[in-house]
């Protein structure tokens, strides 16, 4: 084996990593939590850009378990009904940069189902592409003492 064919191999290797590099890096990535705030008794989405491009997204759905027995059903929040009916003005379309994140805080009355677990919500992000983002996290808010947890 000579030199040539260990720098052959090289340049393979490099640049088949900075191949993957580059596709990993300009795929799109979505963090959506759910969060409590206590003592306020209110919920918001937040979601964070965690790519490096800007995305557009343009609706949301939710859904929610109504009873937790044999005879559960999910009921579909309409998008109206989900906003803070004081902002006067539907939050989507929106675009998020890169490393960019919004709140969208929800309606007080949404406070009265069961939202602090998500086997008992189904929440949907849909970008202009047409890729519907469900994976979320929850989270609790102490608005008395200033943590999360």
């Amino acid at each position: 084996m000579d030199v040539n064919f260990y720098i052959a191999l090289y340049g393979a290797l490099l640049s088949t990593g900075l191949f993957i590099h580059k596709i990993l890096k300009d795929r799109k990535k979505l963090s959506i939590i759910l969060e409590h705030i206590a003592w306020v008794e209110k919920f918001q989405i937040i979601i964070t850009n965690s790519g490096n491009r800007p995305i557009t997204l343009t609706g949301i759905s939710m859904k929610v378990i109504m009873c937790e027995d044999e005879n559960s059903n999910w009921q579909t929040i309409p998008q109206m009904d989900l906003f803070d009916q004081s902002q006067k003005t539907y939050p989507f379309p929106v675009i998020i940069n890169a490393r960019e994140a919004i709140s969208l805080p929800l309606e007080s009355t949404i406070s009265g189902y069961h939202l602090k677990s998500t086997k008992t919500v189904c929440l949907s992000i849909y970008d202009s592409e047409g890729k519907e983002y469900s994976e979320f996290k929850t989270r609790t808010y102490d608005a008395k003492w200033g943590f999360y947890t």
